[in-house]
């Protein structure tokens, strides 16, 4: 029967063959009308070969040629079928891994040139700011340059990883209101509170907050009189953590709703933090510019 079982082994190869020449290509009748003569073609012969070698067999002598077709071609269709059904889904479910890992990459890749961003648009905005400075010849200066410096080395390093500690960040949004602070010193307001436990173990991306401070700023010094008025609070409450930014700003300057800061932090929430674990709320009141941002965080 040895001769039978390589029929068999080939029939079944035949088939897998059929499948990617014509199921995959959506020819469905072709497909099964092919498939399911080949495997009736294989019994046939199947049967034919047993009573020529068999046919002296005292057992074997009472069994009719078409009893014997009958009695096997349901399970051979059914093999048939159930072949189909495992090549389905096991194509299927290889193509879905592999959409899946490929969408994977290139939202890696996607969030990793976002980042990779934020260093540039972080130094343009500051060096502007060092600029006028400059050119004043402030004594401001070289204690400026040096909290510019420990910022930039957090963005170099410490951006490579996918998330850090929160507390981390929060330490980087300190030390960029602590610069901005040394630049208005009198003309500021500033009120900054964080009721963020210093041993949390929860994790964020890192820089994902610091366009939004910047932003305050950045709004507030357009401000024609008065001084420059920002409020910046942080909580966690289990795993929501919450920034809540207000900042007056001139009503009746028309800033840019689609700078490139804040295009890049929305994208990289719609990927880092998508469906609802994330929630951006902006609005302009009469005096102040507010952004709520809350995101759903992951312990180490």
């Amino acid at each position: 029967m040895l001769l039978s079982e390589i029929a068999f082994i080939g029939c079944t190869y035949f088939t897998i063959w059929l499948y990617k020449l014509f199921f995959s290509s959506r020819k469905y009748l072709t497909y099964f009308l092919i498939g399911i003569c080949s495997w009736v073609f294989y019994l046939v012969g199947k049967t034919a070969f047993q009573f020529y070698y068999l046919q002296e067999e005292p057992s074997f002598q009472n069994n009719r040629f078409l009893d014997v077709i009958l009695n096997n071609i349901a399970f051979l269709v059914a093999y048939f079928l159930f072949l189909t059904f495992c090549k389905y889904f096991k194509d299927g479910y290889i193509r879905q891994h592999f959409e899946a890992e490929k969408k994977q990459q290139q939202l890696t890749a996607e969030v990793n040139n976002l980042k990779s961003q934020i260093a540039p648009h972080f130094l343009f905005n500051t060096l502007n700011n060092l600029y006028g400075l400059s050119v004043e010849k402030s004594d401001k200066l070289p204690d400026l340059m040096l909290r510019l410096s420990d910022l930039l080395r957090h963005s170099l390093y410490e951006t490579q990883k996918p998330l850090v500690p929160v507390n981390d960040e929060i330490d980087i949004l300190k030390s960029y209101i602590k610069l901005e602070s040394i630049r208005l010193e009198d003309d500021l307001k500033l009120d900054f509170n964080s009721t963020i436990p210093e041993k949390s173990e929860y994790l964020i991306a890192p820089l994902i907050l610091i366009v939004f401070i910047e932003n305050a700023f950045k709004h507030a010094r357009f401000v024609d009189s008065g001084p420059v008025i920002i409020w910046i609070s942080t909580t966690l409450d289990d795993n929501l953590f919450t920034l809540m930014i207000e900042n007056n700003y001139n009503t009746q300057r028309k800033d840019s709703a689609n700078g490139i800061g804040l295009i890049n932090v929305m994208r990289r929430l719609e990927v880092l933090y998508p469906n609802q674990q994330h929630l951006l709320t902006i609005s302009r009141g009469e005096v102040f510019y507010t952004v709520i941002l809350q995101l759903q965080l992951s312990k180490y």
